[in-house]
């Protein structure tokens, strides 16, 4: 490897961790509650952590504590984390084309980083036209997914100094990751209507209590419509620049 690429591979290090370090930041207080639950719920401390490196999922976590407090029978906890997981094939099939020319190898250990927020950073990035490279994408992936470990970890530590009452203070941490996310991106129009769209329908579904149905038809539902109102606007911009051309001519 030469002096050039050393250079843009520790240029592409420094940026991963700059993107992962607000989602790092959130994790953290986030998955450390969700030790400390799973501690002051009776759940081992090494089974804890073992289901944050298996699952790493907040939502689908915080679920099966629930399900295993209500003693839910094994197949019913399987399938229900399977179904709210499923939007994550989605997003696996949303990036799959922008890391086409990675070895096999590599794209497996990319799928670590198929986060809620984890997507909505690299997706904005490759929708931007920059390439998803190795040494960015899987550094930030790492990154996030050793905050969200680190946190179950010395949450089950506190576990045993920490009320669960007291534990859900933090659960501020994920909501607030999504709004600074939101914040922060595009303010166009469709933009703004596939975000509003897609809130409006998992709020409903979750008043509903629908689990993960909702996420995955915000998402959907979000994303259609932010894209037929660019496809829209395209169209007009288009129509208008040809008939200023026939004007002209």
């Amino acid at each position: 490897m030469n002096r050039v690429d050393r250079s843009n591979r520790r240029e592409e290090i420094q940026m991963a961790l700059r993107d992962a370090l607000p989602i790092m930041l959130a994790y953290f207080p986030l998955s450390m509650t969700y030790g400390v639950l799973a501690s002051a719920g009776g759940l081992p401390g090494g089974l804890a952590v073992f289901s944050s490196v298996w699952i790493f999922s907040g939502g689908a976590q915080f679920m099966l504590l629930g399900m295993l407090a209500s003693a839910a029978a094994p197949v019913t906890i399987v399938t229900t984390l399977l179904l709210l997981n499923m939007r994550h094939v989605l997003y696996g099939a949303t990036l799959g084309p922008y890391l086409a020319d990675w070895r096999e190898s590599r794209k497996w250990l990319a799928a670590i980083g198929l986060t809620d927020e984890g997507f909505a950073v690299t997706s904005s990035r490759a929708a931007q036209g920059e390439r998803l490279l190795p040494s960015y994408y899987i550094t930030f992936a790492l990154a996030i997914y050793g905050s969200w470990i680190a946190g179950t970890a010395a949450g089950t530590g506190l576990g045993n100094f920490v009320t669960a009452e007291q534990a859900e203070v933090l659960t501020f941490a994920l909501p607030a990751l999504f709004i600074a996310l939101l914040a922060g991106g595009e303010r166009s129009l469709p933009f703004m209507a596939a975000a509003g769209c897609g809130a409006v329908l998992a709020t409903l579904a979750g008043m509903l209590e629908l689990g993960g149905v909702g996420l995955i038809a915000g998402g959907l539902a979000g994303a259609t419509l932010g894209q037929q109102i660019s496809r829209q606007r395209s169209r007009r911009k288009d129509s208008a620049r040809n008939h200023a051309d026939r004007t002209l001519h």
